[in-house]
């Protein structure tokens, strides 16, 4: 389907009603979306891949129609360039170039080729300072960082329309679409070219997208560059690298994905149709704490615990290559409360020198306990006040419980035959790969002992990585869980990673009553689990008599694609009578997005007849989305009601 008409800037530049909007003319606000859709505005593609449908934007006398389609990754994006003409019927169809953007501006004319309107300065430093009116000038200069000479890498592309526009946000030109429509993030453009096999600029025009060779229109000195040969398309992240723009090159032999490109150069825009309402309203369960991407500050380890008072207590530590996720080179956990159950929550205190930790209740005191540091010793810390103030684990009888290299995750901590009991793993393997490195063993300590005091504390032998496990590919063990067994013997169940992409596994490594010895039979210690890939946790109810579990199974929709310990986009609720066979009850979360969403790390407790629980969680939201599936922008709290009759 073509264009009905080529809607030209340049032509109506003075026109005021169109030239500064992004937005798309829609029906009378009170009409719902889908009512929306019904008025001649918007068909969806079908659900198939390649199913094509039309968006039209409604520009004063003038009605541009716009092809969609349903690409491989699942999303719906615009099947031409914003601008054009028309779908590309060949790399170089000049009717389907459309418009080159400067990063950050929206379609106010500069964007038309071959435009006269071109200046050698550009006057202006961010999209804030741009003219309301006649703002059309495609402005070039020697500076490539004249434009947006101020910007950081938390600059965003996102803004509804000019009147929203400052110094760290541009309007996107997408939003002229209607709703859900925007810029993609970088992260979206590696995941379609992943999905739709796209290696060059030939095999981009061949996909799905349809994607030109449009080339792009330089910054420095207002020309054309590789025009039909290359295709130059704009995400919305900024990067880090002196506040350049991200962009993705399709090269006539290669692509770069994610590069740095200077925000004065004009480069094609493709749209993406994204979920409908504010991200933060899609985001599964309550908002705890949100860190956007670009800080590159990534929320991990989550912990929740209820106070004998009622309250909750959930906390997190951080990641990242930035320096700020370590203060003073001390990694750090973050403590949050909640007085009504969970609906709105309020920061507590940060620990420092805290990392990977379990929040638990023991003897009218509250604790936490994990390691100092990316592997480092095993601390732990008591508060007689909520959570508010802890101790300070400085010595061996103040809650430096081990020295060394130590690794672990939040994961149960239990009181079974009068010993408190907590699974850990060191770096002390021969191989030193990551996975392969790590040796399990069981902490314990005897419930009315000092538990600040490391010689209350004994430990088991440690477990070694063995290459001949599971006929060659195990890879390691991580993340133990302390369990007591139907027969009340305590078992480390541990974690298995495979890199396997259709089985996954646990571990039941057998400990011995007085905590001092571990013991594993290959043959028949390994048992089928699901999401046994990724970290979980197991908790008995008494009241169903069933081992419970919360755990990013993989459904056969989602198998074969990549190994299974990297989909943790669905998040389910799982039991077991004898921690060997299990029952998936419940899917709690799932997004169709493999590589963008994770709902992971997840800690929980038994609340009556719920289950509270905490996720460490990579959703969209309006400042680039997450990172990947791994590097979590969000901590959720998310409760589940009468779980034992799901």
């Amino acid at each position: 389907m073509k264009i009905n008409k080529y809607f030209t800037w340049g032509i109506l530049i003075g026109t005021i009603a169109i030239a500064l909007s992004c937005k798309k003319v829609l029906a009378p606000s009170d009409l719902k979306y889908e009512q929306r859709l019904t008025n001649d505005l918007e068909e969806l593609p079908g659900a198939s891949i390649g199913n094509t449908g039309w968006v039209k934007v409604i520009q004063g006398i003038d009605t541009i129609t716009y092809v969609t389609v349903r690409a491989v990754d699942g999303n719906v994006w615009l099947q031409q360039n914003l601008g054009s003409n028309q779908v590309a019927t060949v790399v170089n169809d000049t009717s389907a170039y459309g418009g080159l953007y400067q990063w950050g501006r929206w379609t106010d004319g500069h964007e038309v080729r071959n435009s006269a309107s071109l200046v050698n300065a550009m006057p202006f430093n961010n999209p804030s300072q741009l003219p309301i009116t006649n703002s059309g000038s495609y402005y070039y200069n020697a500076s490539p960082n004249t434009w947006w000479n101020s910007g950081t890498v938390a600059s965003k592309w996102l803004a509804a329309d000019p009147n929203q526009v400052n110094t760290d946000n541009g309007c996107d030109p997408c939003k002229a679409l209607g709703d859900g429509w925007r810029l993609p993030y970088n992260t979206e453009w590696i995941r379609v070219i992943d999905r739709e096999g796209i290696t060059n600029i030939q095999t981009a025009f061949a996909s799905n997208l349809k994607l030109p060779g449009g080339g792009h229109r330089n910054g420095v000195n207002g020309g054309l560059f590789r025009v039909g040969t290359r295709g130059y398309y704009w995400s919305s992240k900024a990067s880090g690298n002196n506040g350049q723009g991200i962009a993705t090159h399709f090269w006539e032999t290669s692509i770069l994905p994610s590069n740095s490109d200077i925000r004065g150069n004009g480069f094609s825009v493709r749209c993406i149709k994204g979920q409908l309402g504010t991200p933060e309203q899609n985001v599964p369960g309550t908002i705890i704490a949100h860190s956007p991407s670009y800080q590159r500050i990534y929320i991990g380890s989550p912990s929740i615990v209820k106070l004998p008072n009622g309250h909750l207590i959930a906390s997190n530590d951080f990641f990242g290559p930035n320096d700020a996720a370590r203060p003073g080179g001390k990694a750090f956990t973050r403590l949050y409360k909640s007085t009504n159950g969970g609906i709105s929550w309020i920061q507590l205190t940060d620990i420092s020198g805290q990392n990977s930790s379990t929040l638990f209740n023991h003897q009218n005191s509250l604790f936490v306990m994990g390691i100092d540091g990316s592997l480092g010793n095993v601390v732990i810390r008591k508060s007689t006040d909520d959570g508010l103030t802890w101790s300070q684990p400085i010595s061996n009888t103040t809650g430096i419980l081990l020295r060394g290299k130590h690794h672990t995750a939040p994961t149960p901590v239990v009181v079974n035959n009068g010993r408190i009991w907590r699974a850990m793993e060191d770096e002390g393997g021969a191989n030193q790969q990551w996975g392969k490195r790590f040796r399990a063993f069981m902490m314990s300590a005897p419930i009315n002992a000092d538990l600040l005091d490391s010689s209350s504390w004994v430990s088991t032998n440690k477990m070694p990585y063995d290459p001949t496990y599971v006929n060659g590919y195990f890879y390691g063990w991580l993340e133990g869980n302390a369990v007591i067994s139907p027969q009340g013997k305590m078992l480390n169940v541990i974690r298995v990673h495979t890199f396997d992409k259709f089985r996954e596994r646990s571990a039941h490594i057998q400990v011995s009553d007085d905590g001092l010895t571990s013991t594993f039979n290959s043959a028949t210690g390994f048992h089928d689990i699901p999401g046994g890939g990724k970290k979980f946790s197991i908790r008995f109810d008494s009241l169903s008599n069933k081992y419970w579990t919360l755990s990013n199974h993989v459904p056969d929709q989602f198998t074969g694609n990549i190994e299974l310990d990297k989909i943790r986009n669905t998040l389910v609720l799982c039991s077991s009578t004898d921690l060997m066979t299990w029952t998936i009850n419940s899917i709690v979360i799932q997004n169709p997005d493999i590589y963008l969403h994770g709902y992971q790390y997840v800690d929980w407790q038994f609340d009556g007849q719920d289950i509270i629980a905490v996720s460490r969680t990579s959703h969209d939201d309006n400042q680039g989305g997450p990172n990947n599936y791994h590097d979590a922008n969000y901590l959720t709290f998310h409760r589940i009601v009468g779980f034992r009759s799901l």
